[in-house]
């Protein structure tokens, strides 16, 4: 019964706070356009003491006025990194435009430019679909997303690879210590998703500020167990994917990235508050099964670290004598 009503109150709290990001969505749709961004400092990054092959999944929906601009940025960036080696796996999503007739011609000149044309929609669709075929390349390292509309630019994807080296996977935050955002998101926006956040943490258990920014990068090994495991094909996908890497126990870090808001975006928080609101219940339902037989192999190991732990201990206080019959 408590479990009940702690789930009622928090869809009742969440649902509020999202018809209040709603009404300040729409708001800010019919403001007048805000000044070009600033140039911020791009900070200076070590390079890779290795070489690294890494695979960059964008997911692409209606993109044909952005995707050249976003894979020109991307290319010219990664091509001056040493010992990187970087494909791109654009993900065509159910797009009505000429977004994968740009990728088709664009990938005459740029032979580490792939992609694939889906018909079905849904971001978290595409994303999985990107993973799950980025898995089918050999000597890999690390496999992640980032989103068309460049709203995190290649120099800061860059970083999460520089990050990565000792973790499963780094994610990029807007909420992290040191994030740099422009413009400064509205007050009501702002609380409401670090709000959701916290709702998402109390639930998940999750060590995370920001779940749903778009630049994500994983160890292969990590993108090998969660993404055949990946149900959600909507928005609600990256809590699922964080939720699916504390499943395996998987040590994923923030990092504070520098995120420009981009016109354009497809994401309508009065056309998709429902699909969030009810995400938590339905991504832990959705993986209890997966849950249960991760819990079940975890408490069978340590059993038997512990019994191999006191089998030593007994070899150890058997006298020599003993222990030669």
């Amino acid at each position: 019964m408590n479990q009940i009503y702690f789930r009622f109150k928090n869809q009742l709290i969440t649902a509020f706070f999202c018809s209040l990001l709603a009404v300040t969505a729409s708001i800010l749709a019919h403001q007048t356009p805000i000044d070009q961004p600033p140039v911020f400092e791009v900070p200076k990054l070590c390079a890779l003491e290795k070489p690294t092959n890494v695979i960059i999944v964008i997911p692409a929906y209606n993109e044909e006025k952005r995707i050249e601009k976003t894979l020109a940025a991307y290319f010219n960036y990664f091509h001056t990194c040493k010992n990187v080696t970087a494909t791109f796996l654009v993900v065509c999503n159910n797009c009505k435009d000429k977004t994968a007739a740009i990728c088709k011609k664009m990938q005459k000149k740029h032979p580490e430019l792939q992609f694939i044309d889906l018909k079905p929609g849904g971001k978290g669709f595409a994303v999985k679909q990107g993973f799950l075929k980025a898995l089918e390349y050999k000597n890999v390292d690390y496999i992640g997303f980032v989103d068309a509309d460049m709203a995190t630019q290649p120099p800061y994807f860059y970083e999460l690879l520089t990050k990565t080296q000792s973790h499963d996977g780094a994610i990029a935050s807007r909420y992290a210590k040191g994030a740099r955002v422009w413009p400064n998101r509205p007050f009501l926006k702002r609380i409401g998703g670090k709000f959701y956040n916290w709702i998402l943490r109390k639930n998940f258990h999750l060590d995370i500020r920001d779940t749903q920014c778009g630049a994500k990068l994983f160890t292969y090994d990590t993108i090998q167990k969660v993404a055949p495991h990946m149900k959600e094909t909507g928005w609600a996908f990256d809590l699922e994917l964080l939720y699916l890497c504390q499943l395996f126990d998987k040590d994923i870090v923030e990092v504070a990235t520098t995120w420009t808001d981009a016109p354009g975006s497809h994401l309508s928080i009065s056309g998709c508050y429902k699909e969030f609101i009810s995400a938590p219940v339905r991504i832990k339902k959705q993986q209890q099964d997966l849950a249960r037989q991760l819990h079940k192999e975890k408490v069978q190991q340590k059993k038997q670290a512990r019994n191999k732990k006191q089998a030593e201990k007994k070899m150890k206080q058997t006298p020599n004598f003993m222990a030669a019959k």
